[in-house]
Parts: C-alpha cells; structure tokens; sequence
C-alpha cells in the first residue's frame, strides 16, 4: 500500500454534518491528521458546537501507537466563550497550538489511508463491526479485516455518580486477518481514557491504516464513545495485526 493514499474528499463530506445531527447531545466531527514516518505516533481532530451553552470546541490528540496512549503534554484542547467565538476560530486557535507537535512528527506528509467510515448517521450499519481492506482498489475484496467491538460493564467512577445509566467499558477484537478467521489471542481489552469514563454506549466509527517503510502495517480503529446525554466523542485505539 502506498503510504500517501487518502480519502480526504468522502471524509470530508462524511464529517461535514455531524455535530448538531445526534437526537440529543452533540457528536463531535472527527478529522484525521497523520501518522509519523514510523507509524509510532497518529493524530486527529474532533470539533463541533456544545449543545450546553453553544460553546465551539476543538480538540487535537496524539496517541503513541505501540501503548494506546496520549503523548506527555496532550491533547490541546480549545474552548471558545467570547462573544464573537466559532467554529473556525476554535479550530484554528486549536490547531496553532498542536502544529509544534504536528511538525515534529511530520504528520502531515502520512496521512494514511482512512479504509472505512461509518457514522451514526449512516442508516442500517453495524454499529458494533467493521470490515475493510487495506487498498483503495475497485472490485472484491482484497485479504479483508474484521474489527469487533464489545462492551462490558465496569465500576462507576466518582465522578460518574449522578449518570442514572449503567456505565460501560469496551473491548476490542480483530476476527478477521487478510481474509481469514482471526480469534485467537487477538483480544485488546482498552482502558477508557479518563475523560470518557462516563460512557453509556460505544459506536465503531471508522478505521485507519498507514504502512510505514519496511515495517508492519498500524491500524486505528475509531470509536465513539457516547455519554447518558447522548454527546458523542471519539477514541483512538492502535490495532497492530
């Protein structure tokens, strides 16, 4: 696979309407930076308006893939209260202060390949699996993945006391590898990262892949973790086949 394969067009046009669409909350859009040359580092944007108090947010993370974990000093994230505050001006105040981080990384020369898409408002799409292949190619397809989500209840947190929903953890499983059936020891059970651990509900929204040379493939599946008010934000979780 050529590393500088993208779909940046459908992405775009995916994402366009995601905040404001959910029933209730907001679903935050979710834009997808690069990786580094050695496939070690991934970023991505989430943006959108806050239902409470109409607040645009913007929020850039950068997970090391090998751990699953968020670079020491991120993310950035920008929220905008002044009178004249938008979307734009909170992703571009965002985006300012992320690009030393950016550039370090060379993130933008990798932007990978987005292999599959599906958000909530795709109509009768599993939200729970997602088949792909790892080539932008027309026809049947090519030695496909499987990822399987899963979810499992867990220990409220504090901070979680006042949510009247069962709080949930998630477990991810690749059961598919180039085509062929990929149970064994391929679970990942994910830790959630702390400022989703009051999630009620989880979507896998999309997956990313990059093939760094002469090393093997990265794979990051996109999940949306949702909270009892139906706000909708995402998580990187690396998947190294």
């Amino acid at each position: 696979m050529r590393k500088h394969l993208m779909m940046g067009g459908m992405l775009a046009a995916a994402l366009a309407g995601l905040p404001g669409m959910s029933l209730a909350g907001d679903i935050a859009s979710i834009q997808p930076i690069g990786f580094s040359g050695d496939g070690k580092v991934f970023a991505f944007q989430e943006f959108g308006i806050k239902e409470t108090g109409n607040v645009p947010y913007s929020e850039t993370y950068f997970i090391d893939t090998d751990s699953g974990e968020y670079l020491e000093g991120t993310p950035f994230r920008t929220d905008l209260t002044d009178k004249d505050a938008n979307l734009s001006k909170a992703r571009r105040q965002n985006l300012t202060a992320a690009r030393s981080q950016m550039d370090k990384y060379d993130l933008l020369t990798n932007p990978g390949l987005i292999a599959a898409f599906n958000p909530p408002t795709e109509l009768g799409s599993p939200s729970k699996t997602l088949r792909y292949t790892t080539l932008a190619t027309d026809g049947p397809p090519k030695a496909p993945y499987t990822l399987a989500l899963g979810e499992m209840p867990v220990a409220a947190p504090k901070d979680c006391a006042a949510v009247d929903k069962r709080i949930l953890g998630f477990s991810l499983q690749m059961i598919e590898k180039e085509g062929v059936p990929n149970r064994q020891a391929a679970k990942q059970v994910t830790a959630v990262p702390a400022e989703r651990t009051c999630s009620v509900e989880y979507r896998i929204g999309g997956a990313m892949v990059y093939q760094p040379e002469g090393a093997n493939q990265v794979h990051i599946a996109l999940i949306l973790a949702f909270d009892a008010a139906r706000n909708g934000r995402w998580i990187a979780v690396p998947v190294h086949p």
